[in-house]
């Protein structure tokens, strides 16, 4: 009778063993997760926000009735709206006159630091900087200039 408890006990410590590893990586998953994904959602806010600002200023720029600023674009005439955490990660210029580079500059609060930059070209609506890489082909060929990235 004795063996048969034995087994029932080793099964037993076998069963609560597993159940510690699995909730030890489960743990580790989630810490990954948890120290990952506020940044690739910072990388994705900024790049959305970009883009809506290059589409806005191709398709408006021209019948504009006064300069064309971020502030113009996101408050004057709200051709970009942006979201209460773009705008606590993030600030917005136009590079130019005309304007031919919209540039990000991230700001304290942002989850992957401060003075962190992405750029969009408003012409080609090409993006580069911090989080995106950049392909030999357009730095060599100029589509990103080599002192901005």
């Amino acid at each position: 009778m004795s063996g048969l408890r034995s087994d029932n006990v080793n099964e037993v410590l076998k069963i609560i063993l597993l159940l510690a590893i699995g909730i030890a990586l489960l743990g580790i998953l989630l810490w990954y997760i948890s120290s990952w994904y506020p940044l690739y959602m910072a990388k994705k806010e900024v790049q959305m926000a970009l883009k809506d600002f290059a589409n806005a200023y191709n398709r408006y720029a021209a019948t504009a009735d006064e300069p064309v600023t971020i502030t113009y674009m996101t408050q004057t005439k709200n051709w970009v709206i942006l979201d209460k955490e773009t705008k606590q990660h993030w600030s917005f210029e136009l590079l130019g006159n005309p304007a031919h580079t919209v540039e990000a500059q991230s700001l304290p609060s942002m989850p992957g630091g401060r003075d962190r930059f992405v750029y969009i070209d408003i012409a080609t609506g090409l993006l580069w900087g911090w989080g995106i890489p950049a392909t030999q082909d357009s730095i060599e060929s100029g589509l990103i200039p080599r002192d901005k990235y």
